[in-house]
């Protein structure tokens, strides 16, 4: 089933539950609204109030891997909202409807209206967090995907280091203390930090060529340095 086929179900279901609360509400009272009371119109107004607010969560809150983190908090805040509201709905219809407690439907309809702001207010932050996890979870894995690129590309060069020819000794000895020094790097999510990072990439490279001369190589091992030391500077 596709999301318009879903989407689709779910309305067919939200109308059904409509038509189901008016039948129950017609075989109870079968002369319509004109023998219910004022307390009782309140109890049915409220379950339909509270059918709405059910409903919701289940049409627009669909959780797919995309949006999992976003969707679980706000989700979590939308249904905990509607479950008070839901309690707090039936707990006034009742106490409207009982002769022996004095509550007005005008009060009672005020404590639900607060009640609803408060409890969209608190949904509303709740989606707020939701969507900064998303965004942050989002940067962090971005920044964990570009330093884990440059630390592999820097693992091969110690690999291919050690490769090198007898010659190649003092500058085997400072590309390995260059390795070093990147493989305890920590992420950093901004430009400046993705550039020195694909620049050192791009080092990492050019230093595995098996044409280079100790000369050569010590004037790229003295670019990497400045390079490295460059971004170990940067901080979240």
């Amino acid at each position: 089933m596709n999301r318009s086929q879903m989407n689709l179900f779910k309305m067919v279901l939200f109308v059904l539950g409509l038509a189901v609360i008016a039948a129950v509400f017609y075989v109870i009272n079968p002369g319509g609204t004109a023998g219910v009371s004022d307390g009782q119109k309140f109890l049915w107004v409220n379950i339909i109030v509270c059918y709405f607010l059910i409903f919701v969560p289940f049409l627009f809150s669909s959780i797919n891997i995309k949006n999992i983190d976003t969707k679980i908090t706000s989700t979590t805040n939308i249904w905990l909202s509607v479950i008070i509201f839901v309690i707090a709905a039936g707990i006034l219809s009742v106490l409207v409807m009982r002769e022996d407690v004095q509550v007005s439907i005008r009060l009672a309809v005020l404590i639900e209206l607060v009640l609803f702001f408060v409890l969209t207010v608190f949904t509303y932050f709740g989606y707020a967090a939701g969507a900064h996890i998303g965004e942050v979870q989002a940067a962090e894995q971005k920044s964990l995907g570009k330093i884990a690129e440059l630390k592999n590309a820097f693992e091969m060069l110690s690999l291919k280091t050690d490769m090198l020819a007898d010659d190649f000794h003092d500058q085997k000895a400072k590309i390995k203390k260059l390795c070093d020094d990147v493989r305890y790097m920590s992420p950093v999510d901004t430009d400046a930090a993705s550039s020195l990072e694909g620049k050192l990439i791009v080092f990492a490279n050019v230093l595995s060529e098996p044409a280079l001369t100790p000369s050569d190589m010590d004037a790229k091992i003295m670019e990497l340095t400045n390079l490295i030391n460059q971004r170990k500077l940067l901080r979240k």
